[in-house]
């Protein structure tokens, strides 16, 4: 039972800074904080996770875990590798919609890492950059997708939602509501497009330009 009762201790701590973390950033955030938000001491929250590293890395590792998962499943799904690129692009949109706060706590991350990544061992999203490399490069060889660089493709596509997505508290303010929601909507068309236009080989087998 008491084992039972750390676990659950850890992963309320866990969620709770992912949070904080979405909205404060690493640098902005204390264990205090953390602490308050559930209403223990300090040293409780020091008991689980010793430092506040520790407890940051528990929170990108969760994350991570539960990204690598989620493109797995699609991965293992009965659709080629297009269809599991259209796919992930629903995934993206609907994650972005439905848990804000990973997409903050990744783009927070790839700001405030740069003045740790000299020193930093390992960095948690790797492995699921490769997964969706890992979706490319097999389009590539059953001769499916282009031959564009995997990991670049990844990029430029995770860029470009992310972009959009962080845009759009201030687009908000600038774009009447009707417009506003017919850009949402576009945008899963959008980056649909872009898998189509700039991976898939068309039916005829040319690669188109």
């Amino acid at each position: 039972m008491e084992e039972k009762n750390h676990t659950g201790t850890s992963e309320k701590l866990v969620q709770s800074a992912e949070k904080l973390f979405a909205g404060k950033g690493f640098y902005g955030t204390s264990i205090r904080d953390v602490a308050e938000t559930l209403s223990i001491a300090k040293s409780s929250v020091l008991h689980h996770f010793a430092s506040k590293e520790k407890l940051y890395a528990a929170v990108l590792q969760n994350i991570a875990d539960e990204m690598i998962r989620e493109i797995r499943a699609i991965r293992q799904g009965p659709e080629d590798e297009a269809g599991q690129m259209r796919s992930f692009v629903g995934l993206l949109c609907d994650n972005s919609r439905d848990r804000p706060d990973r997409d903050l706590i990744i783009l927070r991350e790839l700001l405030d890492n740069r003045a740790r990544v000299d020193t930093a061992r390992k960095w948690y999203f790797s492995p699921y950059l490769e997964e969706l490399a890992g979706i490319v490069r097999s389009g590539q060889d059953k001769g499916r997708f282009k031959p564009i660089h995997p990991g670049l493709f990844i990029l430029h596509l995770l860029g470009a939602h992310h972009y959009f997505t962080i845009s759009l508290p201030t687009v908000r303010q600038l774009l009447p509501p009707v417009f506003f929601d017919r850009m949402i909507r576009d945008h899963r068309a959008e980056l649909t497009r872009m898998v189509e236009d700039r991976l898939v080989i068309g039916p005829d087998g040319r690669d188109n330009p």
